[in-house]
């Protein structure tokens, strides 16, 4: 382990062991935990379990690292060390029980948010009921969207756990875990453990990551399986820092090494799975990073006379002749060290059971709408008024990977100049990197421009698409934070000026986005805008542990990220969910139906509706007579409830028996009027009866 890592290490204890700073910590978020629902039975277990469970948490680490003979005094300098060597050689458990702390805080039980998370939570409670897990379908409708490893993973989750909200995000949270742990072994290897540590850390205390980890969605299962399996193709042409620790010396990638066949067969699965989750980009994003970096080496690591003193055309000139006559060998080369026959053969014996399974059920009705429609025509043409320029996902990225997106500009502008000095330096030798940590940070800058620039050329554009990058993000963003500590002051004093200005700003912005949308659907979710004063005293917190040393503020910075990211999707979202009220109302109506309703749609249906209906929702939609057959559908039993817009509904009234009348209202997230909920009129129904209304009523 380097110098600087046991640094690093010793520093962080000051922070992780305060006992002042986790106390406060536990009880904010308790605190905010009991004001997050208007209902004071949680859908986890109660807020003092939670709190005994993080205390035995934090309490039986600290017992691991102290436990001595009863007549031993254990100093401060002994547990140091003792907590040193834990996180050493136990980096691995240290990550997963913070990250396990961090991931666990989001799962307050709060209804789905429309419209992916319902939509794709309904589709795999329509596997359990039926039992068929092959087609997917939607409201008894063909789904083409997505292909089905999600949906496999929630209806497992929906199997053990029972239907509800948290069994299916557990999945997406599972998928972070593995991702985070991802990126300590990459990082330990390429970097120094601490480096590893920031890393994961980095993921998992940024904004999308931390949404998208408590998400119903398959975008942290597709990060888990391309970093990974990018992780396992790479890794044999990796420098491992582990075996050289100290090293000053150059460190050449090893472009004579291979990936192992078993390594190869493991990565292949893992891309295989990537097609099941999200189709070809699962197989061709992470192959595009692994074989295009593999390649460079290849074409940059034979032996060419490079001029020492030359010009600089010279010398790119001399460099891209070089690349050019030796592009195809290389290429071979790539394709023999990798296996990519294997990789691929075992990418294909994964996924293409279901694929063909799905396709013969459907009459490949599923096949064509799903790549020529969700694929091709998502590339081509903007769908669902999802466009944007060039610049959409670089811009958006500062969104998605804040806070610590507040620094990426500056690492990518030190990694790259970090191997434009390495490939300017190379005198009599080839111009391949030969920097300390050149052949990662090539890595790195390779696979954020891949995921980036490749959606950026896309016509339809969102910002968890371009997901797959933010583990090089996390990566790059933590190297330089380990290069900060080996120094007693800043590299770059007004860059890292302008990072801190934006976290502040990061939390007014915020603070603001949260106050203008309880004018436009989020009504009641002011009191969650407090979230944005965390990142604006982490700003000043920062500026003040700065000028200590670097490291203070490294330690700073991954509390700082993880408690804002833990509070922004637990206690705030759930407060902040109290505006969908969509779901209650779909409650609402069972409960006037005795058990169980059956629910019809007057021209709008939404996933919300489909999931909580748990059951087929019938829907009138463009019928000229749909009022009539609406009607009629009232008319078939007690339990028969219609959701219509209120603006239609008097289109409906004349229809109406006189039985029947308005039995409850909502308004959903965004929508500019409310959904009224009519049913039969009656006594038995006490819990609906102040808010029932008859006909007329609702004409005036």
């Amino acid at each position: 382990m380097q110098v600087f890592d046991i640094y690093v290490i010793r520093l962080s204890l000051d922070l992780w062991c305060d006992q002042t700073i986790c106390q406060s910590f536990c009880r904010c978020f308790l605190l905010a935990l009991k004001f997050s629902t208007r209902n004071p039975v949680p859908l986890i277990p109660a807020s003092q379990s939670l709190e005994r469970f993080l205390l035995k948490i934090h309490v039986h680490s600290l017992k691991s690292l102290i436990r001595t003979d009863s007549n031993t005094v254990l100093s401060g300098a002994t547990f140091m060390n003792r907590f040193i060597s834990f996180m050493t050689h136990h980096s691995q458990l240290f990550v997963a029980a913070v990250a396990l702390v961090v991931l666990t805080s989001g799962f307050i039980g709060m209804p789905f948010w429309d419209e992916d998370e319902p939509r794709f939570a309904a589709i795999a409670q329509t596997m359990v009921e039926t039992g068929d897990w092959t087609v997917p379908l939607f409201n008894g409708e063909l789904a083409v969207d997505k292909p089905v490893l999600m949906h496999w993973c929630m209806a497992a989750c929906f199997s053990v756990f029972g239907m509800n909200e948290i069994a299916a995000r557990l999945p997406a949270a599972l998928a972070a875990l593995l991702t985070s742990l991802a990126l300590l072994r990459l990082g330990t290897r390429c970097f120094s453990t601490a480096t590893g540590i920031v890393a994961a850390f980095a993921y998992l205390g940024c904004l999308l990551v931390a949404i998208e980890a408590h998400a119903a969605t398959p975008d942290s299962i597709l990060v888990a399986l391309s970093t990974w399996a990018t992780l396992l193709l790479v890794e044999p042409f990796l420098p491992d820092r582990r075996h050289q620790p100290g090293t000053k010396q150059p460190v050449q990638v090893n472009n004579a090494s291979s990936v192992s066949m078993w390594h190869a067969g493991l990565a292949g699965s893992l891309l295989g799975l990537g097609v099941l989750c999200k189709g070809p980009i699962g197989y061709i994003g992470p192959l595009v990073v692994v074989m295009g970096w593999v390649w460079l080496v290849q074409c940059l690591s034979t032996g060419k006379e490079q001029p020492g003193d030359g010009r600089l055309k010279e010398q790119v000139l001399s460099t891209l002749r070089h690349v050019f006559s030796e592009g195809i060998p290389a290429a071979f080369r790539t394709v023999q060290q990798t296996r990519l026959l294997t990789v691929t053969a075992a990418a294909i014996l994964v996924a293409a059971p279901w694929y063909i399974s799905v396709g013969i059920q459907t009459d490949w009705e599923w096949t064509k709408g799903f790549f020529f429609v969700h694929n091709v025509g998502r590339f081509v043409a903007p769908m669902e008024r999802h466009s944007g320029g060039l610049l959409f996902h670089p811009l958006t990225m500062l969104v998605g990977f804040y806070p610590w997106s507040c620094f990426l500009p500056l690492a990518i502008f030190g990694a790259t100049r970090q191997l434009w000095k390495t490939w300017r330096q190379g005198q009599g030798q080839s111009p391949h990197i030969e920097n300390l940590h050149a052949p990662a940070l090539s890595l790195l800058l390779l696979w954020m421009s891949v995921w980036v620039g490749g959606f950026s050329l896309a016509a339809t554009k969102l910002p968890n698409y371009i997901m797959p990058a933010y583990p090089a993000a996390a990566l790059l963003v933590a190297a330089l934070a380990m290069e900060a500590v080996k120094r007693s002051a800043w590299l770059y004093p007004r860059w890292m000026g302008i990072g801190v200005g934006g976290i502040a700003f990061g939390g007014i912005a915020t603070s603001v986005t949260i106050l203008v949308g309880s004018f436009y659907g989020l009504t009641g979710s002011e009191p969650a805008a407090i979230i944005g004063l965390i990142p604006v005293a982490g700003a000043f917190w920062l500026v003040w542990r700065s000028r200590q040393r670097p490291a203070y503020a490294v330690t700073t910075m991954v509390f700082l990220g993880l408690l804002y990211s833990s509070l922004a999707v637990g206690p705030a979202a759930a407060w902040i969910s109290r505006a969908n009220t969509l779901p209650a109302l779909i409650r609402e109506a069972h409960a006037h139906a005795g058990g169980h309703a059956r629910i019809g749609a007057y021209s709008q249906i939404t996933p919300n509706l489909v999931y909580y209906a748990k059951g087929l929702v019938k829907r009138w939609a463009h019928d000229s007579d749909r009022a009539e057959k609406a009607a009629a559908f009232l008319l078939t039993g007690p339990d028969a409830v219609l959701v219509i817009p209120e603006n239609q509904f008097n289109e409906l009234s004349s229809f109406l028996p006189e039985t029947a009348g308005v039995v409850g209202r909502a308004r959903p997230l965004f929508k500019n009027q409310d959904f009224l909920l009519v049913g039969s009129m009656k006594e038995s129904a006490p819990a609906v009866t102040k808010r029932t209304a008859s006909v007329r009523s609702i004409k005036k």
